[in-house]
């Protein structure tokens, strides 16, 4: 029911884009990771003042092969829980290091302003930061309502939740989208 609900507003948003003003924000609330400590010595993620910081020490290179599992969920009004809108598991280093422009690239290309993270793979041992990131608005997708957003962020080797599994990171993030 609720995919139902949440396909008949994204076919419907279209049609109200041009009737919202104002500049759209994205305004962090929570973060939290782990990590397997095979790939990496330490790394913490903090919201502070509404910006993002990430610090990590790499234990071995990154290498082609690198995947993301990207899940984006909102939470309805009045709803206890999220519900997923959609999910895409990408190449982390395909789509860096590509011409190609998509939303993950364009998200790290801005992140990689502030912090000295690697466009291209390998990414060699060693400590790689991001400090007060703040999203803007235009790092947003115009059919993305305003609401209480969960980013579920998986990162691995191997086929995602197969034998050869392999997870490497995983974040979380709570954001309100307003216009």
């Amino acid at each position: 029911m609720w995919k139902l609900l949440v396909w008949s507003v994204l076919i419907q948003l279209p049609f109200q884009i041009d009737l919202v003003e104002g500049e759209r924000s994205v305004q962090f609330l929570t973060g939290n990771c782990s990590y397997n400590p095979k790939y990496f010595k330490n790394f913490s993620m903090t919201i502070v003042n509404n910006m993002m910081n990430m610090d990590m020490y790499l234990n071995r290179p990154v290498q082609r092969g690198f995947k993301a599992h990207i899940d984006i969920l909102l939470r309805l009004a009045n709803a206890k829980s999220f519900q997923s809108m959609f999910n895409q598991k990408t190449d982390v280093c395909a789509t860096t290091s590509s011409v190609k422009n998509s939303l993950f690239k364009s998200w790290f290309k801005d992140m990689s302003k502030n912090g000295n993270f690697i466009y291209n793979c390998p990414v060699e041992v060693g400590h790689y930061y991001m400090h007060q990131w703040r999203m803007g608005s235009s790092m947003t997708h115009k059919f993305l309502i305003p609401g209480e957003y969960r980013a579920k962020v998986t990162f691995f080797y191997g086929k995602y939740r197969t034998k050869s599994f392999e997870e490497t990171l995983r974040l979380t993030i709570d954001a309100i989208l307003t216009n």
